[in-house]
């Protein structure tokens, strides 16, 4: 994926619309609706770029450990495990 290819996705991703959606329903930074709605960016992009560039970072060092098959079936496998046990809280309240 190409720079300018993953900037228009962001308009297609979920994560970030209900990260965008959560904020702007629980902050109130300010009584001015634009205000308020520059300063959620501010606050938003202050908090997210070191996040994400920790998270390539990590992708980034990851990628040289996961080009080993062996590795990655391991990685694979284990992260299939955490998404299935993920699961259990939400089993175990749905038949509580």
């Amino acid at each position: 994926m190409r720079f300018h290819e993953a900037i228009a996705f962001q308009w297609i991703n979920p994560k970030a619309w209900m990260m965008v959606l959560t904020a702007a329903t629980t902050i109130h930074l300010h009584a001015s609706l634009s205000l308020n709605a520059a300063l959620m960016a501010l606050v938003l992009v202050v908090i997210g770029l070191p996040c994400i560039t920790m998270w390539a970072a990590f992708g980034m060092s990851l990628r040289r450990f996961l080009a080993n098959p062996r590795w990655l079936r391991v990685f694979n496998v284990t992260m299939a495990l955490l998404l299935v046990l993920s699961l259990y809280p939400i089993v175990v309240h749905f038949f509580d």
